[in-house]
């Protein structure tokens, strides 16, 4: 239990050390072999070393020591008889024949001593009473033993409308664990701090108030930092710099005075000791299958030479229908001169490509004016009329057609479910606009194993079941020399996976619209993937992130980003529910849920500011002790970083580079 009383801490504390000091391990058995005879020591606290503020501790019954032989045996524990004074007797028992000469308070199985020198271990965690101070002695059986502190005592003050329900003592420099006492000049060596030896803590369940007292290691050190963990899991720090002297001397005690209750929480981390490996996490970023259409940026032309792209399809690769507008066809011909598709060197503003793809109407024998056409399927013509049911474009699942031994599709295999096609367009109309139909056109439609046709008379076209979704544009007009860029939605009727694309190109939304020698410049289709993604959360509540799309905060999940670290802290910021985190946003991602879906973010991303974590899309092979990755210590309430001893992160996950 804690030992606390109304007035000043220095007859508190060391009285309390005395009184209320639980056995820190188990008593040595007895060797079988070594006799064992009751033995009684005086010990006497030596005020100018334990006492604080001036005022004298005492020993309390039950208090229990632990003693050395001369030959470095550790007896069974010593036990005070009485209490109530500076002075007492302690009784036990030792090997027969055997002088006592060194004695620690409190007992404890685990401790050692060599050479004069013997080894304690101070607790990281403690109850917050002086009780967890470490005492040694010298002396004899005869004389007896003095006592003195050898731990450096700082005391402090919570008020209870903190809500704290942790304290930490944070240092550069060992402050708890294991260290040696010289038994002649007292002096302390701790060595290098490893694991939790770089703090000291006192929790609890309930919030903490009233005055504390922990005990550290003694050191050079000449700051000290104090961090707060409200209920709530916030952190709010303080720094104290006590210039020159000797503040962490055995024996002193350093008096930091009531907490102010003005102290600003902040959501943190903590910076925990070293791992081999990372958190236990994963993350799938949806959707998996995200096709593009096939020589959509129109770069390769090997098939008909700049006659037609790979691919693609148009009159010179048509379907006749047959009677006489099958011979009018054979008539006019369709030889390279007559041709209304070439391969242009006049290509899109930003692009990698070096060609782009020409479309251009033209007048055939006082016919109505021949649209350029360009499609993924293949033209199907037996009407005279360009209006006509029997005019069309269409998936020919198994057709195709062999040029120059090599051989094109009739049809485009596509699975995919994009949001949107974004096409580069500049179409011009040099012989003037036609009053009624002065638009291009651009669809592009996703559908099933069918030989799905589309023309201008709607009830020729397959639609129904058959048709999953479309994106189109019937309204492109002159774009005055300049390239656009244009972005269209797809649309769905239904939630099936397509297995082809027909894609089509039109001078003219109209059939047997325009003007001769309207032409339309295409370039750089792309299908556009709102990407989203899935996260597993870990049994511990918290993952890292690193995608580099936007995507949304959903409610139920907190996600933060790291702005620095604080001497073993992290310090977070958070980013509101709802809101877009930037692509390339490394950030951690809290939930009580196992997994996470975060959906695309469309607006504005959030200004992120100062963010030191930083993410890998791929598997990153990294150098052994030089970042720091979320590690399988954190708790539901805080999430710990621990210098990672691995040499691969993860894939979309975030680290830190000090």
């Amino acid at each position: 239990m804690m030992k606390r009383v109304a007035v000043i801490i220095a007859l508190a504390a060391l009285t309390s050390l005395i009184s209320c000091q639980k056995e820190a391990g188990k008593e040595a058995p007895a060797e079988k072999d070594i006799v064992y005879v009751d033995a009684a020591v005086e010990a006497s606290l030596i005020e100018s070393k334990v006492s604080l503020d001036g005022k004298t501790p005492v020993w309390s019954a039950g208090d229990r020591i632990g003693i050395f032989t001369s030959d470095g045996q550790l007896c069974p524990a010593f036990t005070a008889g009485s209490g109530g004074s500076s002075s007492t007797t302690f009784s036990g028992q030792k090997p027969s024949g055997s002088v006592l000469a060194t004695a620690f308070y409190p007992y404890d199985s685990g401790a050692s001593i060599s050479g004069g020198t013997i080894t304690l271990t101070l607790a990281n965690e403690q109850s917050g009473s002086v009780t967890d101070a470490i005492m040694v002695a010298t002396g004899s059986q005869e004389g007896g033993f003095a006592f003195r502190n050898v731990c450096c005592l700082v005391k402090f003050s919570i008020p209870s409308s903190l809500n704290v329900r942790k304290v930490e003592i944070l240092g550069d420099t060992k402050l708890s664990g294991s260290f040696s006492v010289n038994t002649s000049s007292f002096a302390v060596s701790a060595g290098s701090p490893s694991g939790t030896d770089k703090s000291v803590v006192i929790s609890s369940s309930s919030a903490l108030s009233g005055e504390y007292v922990l005990a550290l290691i003694p050191s050079s050190g000449k700051r000290l930092q104090m961090a707060f963990t409200r209920s709530d899991g916030k952190i709010a720090l303080v720094n104290k710099d006590f210039g020159s002297g000797k503040p962490f001397t055995a024996g002193v005690i350093k008096n930091i005075g009531t907490v102010p209750s003005s102290l600003e929480f902040f959501d943190a981390a903590l910076v925990g000791n070293p791992v081999s490996s990372q958190m236990n996490q994963s993350l799938t970023v949806l959707p998996e299958n995200t096709p593009q259409v096939t020589n959509g940026n129109f770069e390769t032309w090997t098939l008909d030479g700049d006659n037609l792209p790979n691919n693609w399809n148009s009159f010179q690769t048509f379907e006749i229908g047959g009677g006489w507008f099958e011979q009018l066809t054979l008539k006019l011909g369709y030889d390279s001169k007559d041709r209304q598709v070439a391969k242009s060197t006049d290509k899109r503003p930003g692009t990698s490509g070096s060609y782009s793809c020409r479309i251009w109407s033209r007048s055939i024998a006082g016919i109505a004016t021949a649209q350029g056409n360009l499609t993924t399927g293949r033209v199907y013509a037996s009407n005279t009329s360009a209006a006509g049911t029997g005019n069309y474009n269409y998936t020919d699942q198994d057709g195709s057609i062999t040029i120059n031994n090599k051989t094109n599709p009739f049809h485009m295999n596509f699975t995919g479910r994009p949001d949107s096609l974004v096409v580069w367009i500049k179409f011009n109309q040099p012989g003037g606009t036609d009053s009624d139909h002065p638009y291009s056109k651009v669809e592009a439609i996703l559908h099933d194993n069918v030989d799905y046709k589309t023309g201008y008379n709607a009830s020729d076209c397959t639609g129904g079941t058959h048709h999953i979704g479309e994106a189109s544009i019937g309204t492109i007009t002159k774009t005055n020399g300049a390239w656009k860029r244009f972005s269209l939605p797809f649309k769905y009727d239904y939630s099936t996976t397509p297995s082809f694309i027909l894609i089509n190109f039109a001078t003219n939304s109209y059939p047997g619209g325009g003007k001769k020698n309207d032409e339309m410049f295409i370039d750089d289709i792309e299908m556009i993937y709102n990407r989203y993604c899935r996260l597993t959360i870990p049994s511990q509540g918290w993952a890292t992130m690193y995608v580099d799309f936007n995507v949304k905060v959903p409610s139920g999940a907190q996600v933060y980003y790291v702005t620095e670290l604080v001497n073993g802290y992290a310090s977070l910021k958070q980013i509101p529910a709802g809101s877009v985190i930037p692509a390339g946003t490394a950030v951690i991602v809290k939930s009580s849920s196992s997994s996470v879906t975060f959906e695309p973010g469309t607006g504005t991303p959030v200004s992120v500011s100062g963010n030191i974590l930083k993410g890998t899309l791929s598997a990153k092979t990294c150098q052994s002790g030089k970042y720091y990755v979320l590690s399988s210590a954190s708790t539901s309430s805080t999430p710990v970083f621990a210098l990672y001893n691995g040499t691969s992160i993860k894939a979309y996950t975030a680290y830190i580079e000090p």
